[in-house]
């Protein structure tokens, strides 16, 4: 219903206004409305008051769209499990596309956040900004790709496929210090297959097979080749002694002809094995001599 006005006539008592039947109905009928509109049609709903400067709404139930504009508005305890969109979200449309979350006002108060909780609503994360003092304003893109988990300065993570450039590593906590090479160059793994050129490995322990070439001082212990016996070819090994140890072998000398002893470039001290007199033998500085 429309709203009726009172006829009030053109000057006091001229006969041209509502009479009091009228009067007083269009007055009923204007009440009526409010009272359908704001309650049960015979008594406002509680909840509502009202004063001459505001409408106070104790736990309203609000549907349908809410329209127009408020200027500081103070809502306290409001629950938006009905303000949701196609998807059952809340969704928010900013005219610019930002939601911001303002601070305190304070140069070093508190500062804007947001807080996630867990299912339970047992515990919270929270999304805070820098403080006033760092003086920062950038933006944060979140990763491409996969379903990920940020990773921060605190955390214990592990990183796959990332490329780190020029970065400062200043300690490996896992056992001991990395130092990473200053020039040009490419870090050993303990799995991968190089070449090592001039490097000094102290009391090493080599395992596995191969060919090991160059020159060798001081002391090789263990056993050449495993359980089967290796050749030791065109290497120098020098120290104070070669000991062989064990009861399940013995050392092999170098077996030749008395053709292939003679070809050889005879040094004092040498010996072989001479298949053709079966002879152990060693040079004595002018001459072949048997040991037995």
């Amino acid at each position: 219903m429309a709203y009726q006005a009172l006829g009030l006539g053109s000057t006091a008592n001229d006969g041209t206004g509502d009479d009091l039947r009228t009067g007083g109905d269009k007055i009923n009928d204007n009440f009526v409305e409010l009272y359908t509109a704001l309650g049960s049609g015979t008594a406002l709903s509680s909840g509502i008051t009202a004063d001459a400067t505001a409408v106070t709404l104790t736990a309203p139930t609000i549907n349908g769209v809410v329209g127009g504009t408020q200027t500081s508005a103070t809502i306290t305890t409001v629950t938006t499990g009905g303000i949701v969109g196609t998807g059952g979200a809340l969704e928010v449309t900013p005219d610019n596309n930002i939601l911001e979350i303002r601070g305190d006002g304070t140069a070093s108060g508190t500062v804007g956040q947001i807080k996630l909780n867990c299912s339970n609503n047992n515990h919270g994360q929270t999304i805070a900004s820098q403080p006033h003092s760092a003086n920062v304003t950038n933006t944060m893109v979140l990763p491409a790709g996969a379903s990920s988990t940020l990773v921060s300065l605190v955390s214990a993570d592990t990183l796959t496929n990332k490329t780190l450039t020029t970065p400062t590593i200043a300690s490996i906590t896992n056992g001991g210090t990395v130092t990473i090479p200053s020039g040009a160059d490419t870090l050993v793994a303990r799995t991968s297959t190089d070449t090592l050129t001039n490097k000094t490995l102290t009391s090493p322990t080599i395992t596995g097979t191969g060919a090991i070439a160059g020159t060798f001082t001081g002391n090789i212990d263990g056993i050449v080749g495993g359980t089967t016996p290796a050749a030791v070819t065109g290497t120098a090994i020098s120290g104070t002694s070669i000991a062989v140890t064990g009861t399940a072998g013995a050392m092999t000398l170098n077996t030749v002809t008395t053709t292939q002893r003679n070809a050889l470039s005879a040094a004092v001290g040498m010996i072989v094995y001479n298949s053709t007199t079966s002879k152990i033998e060693a040079y004595a500085g002018s001459a072949w001599v048997a040991l037995h």
